[in-house]
């Protein structure tokens, strides 16, 4: 019977794996494709779980270690992270999951030592599967935005990170090891097993506080960032304002000339005068792109920016004065995205440059769509930029914490960025 009674167990255990790595990773594939990889991960892994079992000893141990490589290569395939994000995050989940199935299997021989196999094992199955996608939940709500903040071109800060998972589940596999072999007795087990979970808690909590820490320093960084707009913004303000005093203090002199002009009766030399002095003061105007403030400032800020540069500034915008989202995250959104859009056309080096920005609000939704001449050669890797920046990470991490998403398409020399997010 051993072989059988655990298939149901197995294609738990799988299936449970497949809702993990879903809402881990970053999706590459359609949530089609996803579920087509994910059914052929669920068959194999029933399959060469359930031989295993049936043929036990150094056979079950061989199909664990091949069950381990199958659900890595799943997660890697189905994940559009850097590498060393993909190996931290695969490692961090199988390291608790082992944890988990040592707790369980250990308390059960220790509460409940008469309960059969098949029922001892089910217990265990369930019980596991409801903890990981309990922990995968509370990760989602709490954790996913600390870890969106290290940025997938930061290899070095993944591997180091990887290093530290793979440590503690190869303690974790060695104590599986010992279980099965009955080298201590259960209690003993039990008190080693204790510490090792304790220190891999304390590890975790460590960097994860870390990483907060790091991710708060940069918001700060943020408003400051929003200051420099401000301040940018005031600056062009009192330019303007002492330019219309100007203009205003030559305007008598402005209608003595337009006054000879009608005594000559030279009227396209007056429409011609207006003409241009009407040009000199729109300007001198300081332009309202919004009439929320944030983003109105930062518009100001890269329209000069652009200007400086010769690049043409388009804007259409149309949202209320008051968004239900954080100035820091429109900053860290808008920031990046005009930063991007201004070295795209620069680095094309073409003679015709422009940006044109497109913002609307309907009904809770803010669609927020950048289109940039961008160099010929520019490649995407699924909806992303191949080897993304910082910033596009960060703008990635705002759009996903309001439950938006951002894509990138480039098309005849023209980069079109779309970010979405629902308040």
């Amino acid at each position: 019977m051993s072989g059988l009674y655990q298939i149901p167990g197995l294609l738990i255990t799988a299936l449970c794996h497949v809702i993990v790595i879903c809402y881990l990773s970053e999706h590459k594939y359609s949530q089609k494709k996803f579920t087509l990889y994910g059914g052929m991960y669920t068959a194999g892994f029933v399959s060469i779980g359930g031989y295993g079992y049936a043929e036990r000893g150094t056979v079950l141990l061989f199909a664990y270690i091949v069950i381990v490589i199958c659900t890595f290569l799943f997660s890697c395939i189905v994940s559009r992270s850097c590498f060393a994000k993909k190996c931290f995050l695969f490692i961090t989940y199988f390291c608790l999951f082992s944890a988990l199935d040592n707790v369980l299997k250990i308390m059960i021989r220790l509460f409940c030592p008469g309960i059969s196999a098949p029922v001892g094992f089910y217990v265990a199955v369930v019980l596991r599967s409801v903890v990981l996608l309990a922990v995968l939940a509370l990760y989602k709500k709490f954790a996913e935005a600390i870890l969106l903040f290290l940025a997938d071109k930061r290899d070095r800060r993944w591997w180091n990170l990887a290093l530290v998972a793979l440590l503690f589940y190869l303690l974790q596999a060695s104590m599986s090891v010992l279980n099965v072999k009955n080298v201590m007795s259960d209690l003993q087990f039990m008190a080693v097993l204790s510490v090792i979970n304790c220190m891999m808690y304390a590890v975790y909590w460590l960097v994860f506080s870390n990483i907060s820490y790091m991710k708060k320093d940069t918001e700060a960084a943020l408003v400051c960032q929003n200051v420099e707009y401000l301040s940018a913004r005031l600056s062009a303000q009192q330019k303007a304002e002492e330019e219309h005093r100007r203009l205003r203090h030559d305007i008598r002199y402005y209608l003595e000339t337009i006054a000879e002009y009608a005594k000559t009766g030279d009227t396209s030399a007056i429409l011609a005068y207006i003409r241009e002095y009407g040009n000199e003061v729109s300007e001198a105007a300081v332009r309202q792109y919004s009439v929320n403030r944030t983003i109105n400032n930062i518009l100001s800020v890269y329209a000069g920016k652009a200007k400086e540069r010769g690049i043409a500034f388009l804007v259409k915008c149309n949202v209320k004065a008051e968004l239900a989202v954080r100035d820091i995250d429109l900053i860290a959104l808008l920031g990046n995205l005009f930063e991007n859009a201004l070295h795209g056309c620069q680095r094309s080096q073409k003679e015709k440059l422009y940006i044109e920005i497109y913002i609307h609000m309907q009904n809770s939704r803010l669609t927020i769509v950048c289109d940039n001449i961008c160099s010929d050669d520019l490649e995407l890797s699924g909806s992303l930029p191949e080897g993304k920046s910082i910033g596009i990470s960060s703008m990635l991490a705002v759009c996903r914490k309001y439950d938006g998403g951002l894509e990138y398409k480039t098309e005849h020399g023209i980069c079109s960025v779309c970010a979405v997010l629902n308040l």
